[in-house]
Parts: structure tokens; sequence; C-alpha cells
């Protein structure tokens, strides 16, 4: 009888530990299509973030809930819109005078881009780590200050940003 817990308590911790490893697999595998699909966007230039969360003023971070904030890529101009990304209420449409993508040896991708628009001109930085499509933006303001967020970038057909009219 004895024998028998032991072999059925051996049997379940196996099993636990292969079901584990399969989860984390399985979420391996989603992480890297994912990845594969935000990197697929960038290169074709069709892309956007929506800002997830945000340092605020104080230095603080705060989860953003509004879709209206969000940097765009649309084949030759980058969009800025909301207080957040653009620090003004208008839909900013940018044009790139300098792009550099570049992958480093753990395949991160890092974008750097100067953009000069009509009430903007800034240096856009985008950072997103192998293992899925979540990225850190950094905008830095030629007249100072900058602005600090994260979000997914997903491929402008499907995501659902909010794109004000009257873009400036």
């Amino acid at each position: 009888m004895k024998k028998l817990f032991l072999l059925i308590g051996i049997l379940s911790v196996t099993l636990t530990v292969s079901l584990a490893q399969n989860k984390k697999a399985e979420k391996e595998a989603a992480a890297k299509a994912q990845f594969e699909k935000a990197v697929a966007a960038i290169e074709a230039k069709d892309f956007v973030i929506i800002v997830d969360t945000y340092e605020s003023g104080s230095g603080t971070i705060e989860t953003n809930t509004d879709d209206a904030n969000f940097v765009s890529y649309e084949k030759d101009f980058v969009f800025l819109q909301g207080a957040i990304v653009a620090g003004n209420s208008y839909t900013n449409r940018v044009t790139i005078s300098d792009y550099k993508q570049v992958a480093d040896k753990k395949e991160n991708i890092r974008i750097e881009m100067q953009v000069k628009g009509t009430y903007i001109t800034a240096k856009i930085e985008i950072f997103m780590k192998k293992g899925g499509n979540y990225a850190d933006v950094i905008i830095s303001h030629s007249k100072g200050g900058s602005k600090r967020f994260s979000g997914e970038v997903i491929p402008r057909a499907e995501s659902k940003y909010f794109k004000r009219p009257g873009v400036v």
C-alpha cells in the first residue's frame, strides 16, 4: 500500500513538472511570435505604439487609459498625439530626417530617428527587447525636456488607436 502511494506521488510530481514545462514553452513561443510580428511591422514602417505606462511630470509611473495617446509610423510620416507623447493636444505629423535601426547581439531592437513638424522637433528612441512586443520610448524635444513611456508595438492595421481629425 505504501508503495502504491509512493508511486502515485512520484507520478503526480512528474506530470506537474512536465505540464509546467509545456506551459513555459507555449509562453515562449507566443512571445517569439509577437516579437517577430512587431519586427515585421517596424521594418515595414507601419506600426503603432499606444501608451501603456508613462513617466509623469513628478517622476512617478502612471497608467494610461486613453487610446488617443500614441506614436504611429505610417510609411513616410510619424504621428505623435496626446499630451503624454507630444506635450500638446494636437495630432502632430512629423517628417523623419534621420532614421537608424540596429539589432544588438541579443537581437534587441533599437530605433533612433530625428523628426520635425509644425510644433515638434525631437529625437525619438524606441527600445524593444527580444521575446515580446513591448517597447520603451523616449522622445527628447529640441526645446528641452523629454517624454518617457512604454507600450506594445502593434501593426497599424491591427491597432485600436484613435487619431483625432485636424492633423498639423
